[in-house]
C-alpha cells in the first residue's frame, strides 16, 4: 500500500513518526501505543488547523474559479506551509 493510499490522518501521523525517525519500526506489533500517539498527535495538529487563516481563504478564493476542490485546497496548504 502506497502512501497516497492511506487516509489523510494516517499519513500525518506517519510523516511526523518518519520525522523524527525513533528507535521503533512502524509496523512492530508492540509499537501500537506509539502508532496512537502520532495519529493522537495528528489529529489535534490537523484539528488547530480547522479555522483557516485569511491568507489562506484568499488564496482559495482566488484559485476557486474554474478550479476544483483538490486545486483549492492545495493552493490553501501550500499558504499555510509558507507561513500564511
Amino acid at each position: 500500500m502506497s502512501q497516497n493510499d492511506l487516509p489523510p490522518l494516517e499519513r500525518a501521523a506517519r510523516a511526523m513518526y518518519d520525522n523524527i525517525r525513533p528507535d521503533w519500526d512502524w509496523s512492530d506489533p508492540d509499537a501500537e501505543p506509539m502508532r496512537k500517539m502520532y495519529r493522537d498527535n495528528a489529529r489535534v495538529a490537523l484539528t488547530a488547523l480547522m479555522e483557516p487563516s485569511h491568507t489562506m481563504i484568499r488564496k482559495g478564493d482566488g484559485k476557486s474559479q474554474g478550479a476544483d476542490s483538490r486545486e483549492v485546497w492545495q493552493a490553501m496548504l501550500a499558504a499555510l506551509l509558507q507561513g500564511g
